[in-house]
């Protein structure tokens, strides 16, 4: 049986003052071919799709998908789920945590046991 590969984890940055150094070398950290992700969600918004989006951007991926589905809602968790699923992400670093909504960021917390 071959080995069962880690868990992505999360890594939440409680940076309240948004330093600008550790914002940089955060991003700068991110490189997804190594399987560092930097996740920077976009200012203004509460939606928990908008957070997949920029999880899906984050990734390198298109964010909004093409098609039409129940009730107006993409399915883009489900879609940054199976991406981090399939590419080799071993850390999830999120910038400006202390900013998201409870929701989003349990959905967050969820990821690695849904992409196991």
């Amino acid at each position: 049986m071959p080995p069962i590969p880690p868990l992505p984890s999360v890594t939440v940055v409680l940076d309240r003052h948004d330093d600008v150094l550790h914002s940089h070398t955060a991003l700068a950290a991110h490189h997804p071919p190594s399987g560092r992700i930097t996740l920077h969600p976009g200012p203004g918004t509460t939606s928990e799709t908008g957070l997949a989006h920029d999880l899906l951007v984050a990734l390198g991926k298109p964010p909004l998908l093409p098609g039409r589905f129940p009730g107006g809602r993409q399915p883009a968790w489900e879609v940054a789920t199976a991406w981090m699923t399939s590419l080799p992400v071993n850390r999830l670093t999120v910038l400006r945590a202390h900013r998201l909504t409870a929701r989003r960021a349990m959905r967050l917390l969820q990821l690695p046991a849904l992409t196991g």
